[in-house]
């Protein structure tokens, strides 16, 4: 890497001199998070894709790629320019964002120094980073002094407030130095990049607004609030309105939180985090590794069940299953999204609803649903097959499902192919999402020995999925557990393991009858998945849940469900049920616009 990136880090160095340590926990943002900012501070679309070409400098600032050529005489790869791959977080409960499963390390400190330095470059084709018009053709005057207007302006939407002014002169040392010591895009670009290092750039600062502190209470600042809501709701860095609220003054009353917050939620942005959080909750992280059996599913999709002996027919399967979680991906996300902008937007429609999406490489999933009114969606997506990448796209269709098949987001396709084993479904992962995630029940770690205990997963498999389960749960040593798991899992018996209805099992009618009792003692009877989702939705424990689990997403505070700040809350959700006023209550209550008091005082 070329040596004056060096230079770069000394902002680093010097903000976190400068930066006292807060009172309250230090929130990293999440690689989400910090790759959406990225687009939004330098203006960028959404999708590498359609990024610009970076300028010619960025190629003696950024690492090479390494060999590009494709694996076998194929075309060669091409690295999209954005998003960054972070390394992930360890997610708390299922969620990133939670400051108890952040944690520093050298890799993920190596990677944000080389994001930073790839972005960095992108502030010379950017069309909102300068606050002149064709900087490149000003005079050098001119773009000393437009320069650092633009790196200043830059700096104080990334912290999120103005700066100080400490950090003002520091900065400002930095880009004189860097333009003394090079050239204009170089003092522009290195400049760029310590600001995308400084910690008050990768983390929440929060210190709270001291002029506001009264007993037992330190309210967020303007500055903080407009950060907050910007991260809770668009995942992002905050927009102009925003910004301009803050500054004044209006994000310290409820009326300023609401009219911000109902206009943030009708923006696109709102979209993708509500999809992200719907994801996290119901763990769909490994949508993408689902690897249902050749043996058992390829028939359905015309293929022989076990491919040629010869290398001929290597890609069929894959080539099959790659659009398929794509297509089971793209169903949810815009199931959640109709649900909650489209329609009603209330938990018990997101439980119920029939509504959802089909496209041609999920027909053999929806082969009875009906077309429904509303417009067609193109989803672009890569796929590999034969060790090549490939941009495709699909056609997914709005249609209705049947009512005696699916009924709201537990019946998803997706949802039920990740609950599931390459050949059989699998109950107990079913179930445990039910207690678990839907309806917050902590049942412990399993024993090491769960999962060797688990029926086999094979096609000559004797009897039903159910039985099978029930007979290796069996003993007493597991009933004190399965007695509880396996009923709401059993519940989606009718689904295999690509989420498809079906009615037999092995040459048998499927069962999917039973009872779950949750915690709290409310009771729920069934004999289908469609019964039990009906009885979740209305359910005071799964609605004081999902409450839950948004006020941690919101705070990153991994929060007690006794707590005493969710209690307003959780009874307004109830008696109401919607999920975009859910939202604007967490952001206008004591838990959201307050400093953890406990960490404070």
């Amino acid at each position: 890497m070329h040596s004056r990136t060096l230079i770069g880090m000394t902002l680093l160095l010097a903000s976190c001199r400068g930066i006292e340590h807060p009172e309250t926990p230090l929130i990293a943002l999440t690689p989400v998070e910090y790759n959406n900012s990225i687009r939004d501070l330098f203006g960028m679309p959404n999708g590498g894709a359609a990024w610009p070409d970076p300028p010619e400098i960025a190629a003696r600032f950024t690492a090479g790629q390494g060999e590009q050529a494709g694996l076998f005489g194929g075309e060669a790869s091409k690295t999209s320019p954005w998003p960054w791959p972070l390394p992930d977080e360890v997610k708390v409960d299922g969620f990133d964002g939670i400051y108890e499963g952040q944690g520093p390390s050298a890799y993920k400190m190596e990677e944000l120094q080389k994001a930073a330095v790839h972005f960095a470059s992108y502030s010379l084709v950017s069309s909102v980073f300068f606050s002149c018009d064709q900087w490149a053709e000003q005079s050098t005057e001119t773009q000393a002094t437009c320069g650092w207007e633009s790196v200043k302006r830059f700096a104080q939407r990334a912290y999120r407030r103005p700066l100080t002014d400490d950090e003002r002169s520091r900065l400002k040392a930095l880009w004189q130095s860097n333009w003394d010591a090079g050239t204009p895009e170089e003092a522009v670009v290195l400049t760029t990049a310590a600001v995308l290092q400084a910690p008050q750039f990768l983390f929440k600062v929060e210190r709270g607004d001291e002029d506001l502190r009264r007993r037992g209470i330190l309210p967020l600042s303007d500055w903080e609030m407009a950060s907050r809501l910007s991260y809770f709701l668009w995942d992002s860095v905050p927009d102009p309105q925003l910004f301009a609220a803050a500054e004044a003054g209006e994000l310290t009353t409820e009326a300023g939180i609401r009219e911000q917050v109902q206009r943030m939620l009708a923006d696109p942005k709102a979209h993708d985090a509500m999809i992200r959080f719907h994801q996290q909750w119901l763990q769909l992280d490994g949508l993408y590794t689902i690897a249902p059996a050749r043996s058992a599913y390829g028939p359905s999709f015309g293929l022989t069940d076990t491919p040629p002996l010869d290398t001929t027919g290597d890609g069929e399967w894959p080539s099959v299953i790659g659009p398929l979680r794509h297509a089971l991906d793209a169903e949810f996300q815009l199931f959640v999204s109709h649900v909650v902008f489209d329609s009603d937007g209330t938990l018990k429609e997101l439980f119920t609803s029939t509504r959802g999406y089909a496209s041609s490489a999920s027909d053999i999933i929806h082969v009875d649903s009906t077309p429904a009114d509303g417009d067609s969606v193109i989803w672009s997506y890569g796929n590999v097959v034969n060790s090549g990448g490939l941009e495709q796209n699909m056609t997914l269709n709005p249609v209705t499902y049947p009512s005696d098949q699916r009924s709201g987001i537990l019946t998803l396709p997706a949802v039920n192919a990740v609950g599931a084993y390459p050949v059989h479904p699998d109950p107990i992962h079913r179930g445990l999402r039910v207690l678990e995630r839907v309806a917050c029940m902590d049942l412990g770690a399993p024993p090491p020995s769960a999962e060797s205990a688990s029926p086999a997963d094979i096609p000559e498999a004797e009897s039903t999925n159910r039985f099978r389960t029930e007979n290796a749960t069996s003993p007493s040593n597991c009933q004190g557990c399965h007695v509880q798991i396996n009923p709401p899992g059993f519940a989606f018996e009718n689904y295999d393991s690509l989420g498809a209805w079906r009615t037999q099992d092995n040459g048998e009618a499927v069962d999917a009858s039973g009872s779950v009792t949750l915690h709290g003692g409310e009771t729920i009877i069934f004999s289908n998945a469609m019964e039990l989702s009906n009885g979740l939705a209305t359910s005071e424990r799964v609605q004081d849940c999902y409450s839950l689990r948004w006020a941690r997403v919101a705070t990153g505070e991994q929060l007690d469900p006794d707590d005493e700040r969710l209690i307003d809350l959780q009874a307004s959700f109830r008696a109401d049920d919607d999920i975009k006023v859910l939202l604007e209550n967490i952001a206008v209550s004591a838990l959201f616009r307050n400093l953890n008091l406990d960490e404070v005082d």
